[in-house]
């Protein structure tokens, strides 16, 4: 795993110790995206990664520099993913295709694992679009 997609409050834009964390471990390559679907859930987004998608998501690709394994448990406990969580997670950590420009790549991300039922879709597949709704 050489490569991290993040999409919601992991993004640069945002100055919390998750997304410090990422900047501290990872050179960021740019704004890509992915197929699939985001949803609005409550304070923080999920999305769905969906090979055949009409739509995208849009976040942040990053490569990752060092220590690799210590960013990966940190952002595993942070995502609450993993067998000593809630089953099922509510995230699982899965590579997903993710253009940049024109180079496609594979990068982990994290992709909601719990029924969509009722969640409200972020249209835009950005979520720093919705911010201004809360």
């Amino acid at each position: 795993m050489n490569y991290i997609f993040v999409y919601g409050l992991l993004k640069s834009m945002y100055d919390n110790e998750a997304s410090q964390t990422i900047r501290k471990h990872c050179t960021l390559l740019g704004e890509g995206y992915t197929l699939g679907r985001m949803f609005d859930l409550g304070s923080y987004p999920g999305i769905t990664h969906e090979a055949n998608a009409s739509t995208k998501v849009y976040g942040e690709l990053y490569q990752i520099e060092q220590n690799e394994d210590e960013l990966i448990a940190y952002l595993d406990a942070f995502e609450e993913c993993g067998p000593e969580f809630e089953q099922p997670n509510e995230y699982r950590k899965e590579l997903i295709p993710v253009k940049l420009g024109n180079k496609n790549y594979k990068a982990a991300a994290y992709i909601y694992n719990r029924n969509l039922t009722g969640l409200t879709l972020i249209a835009s597949g950005k979520y720093e679009d919705i911010l201004g709704h809360r």
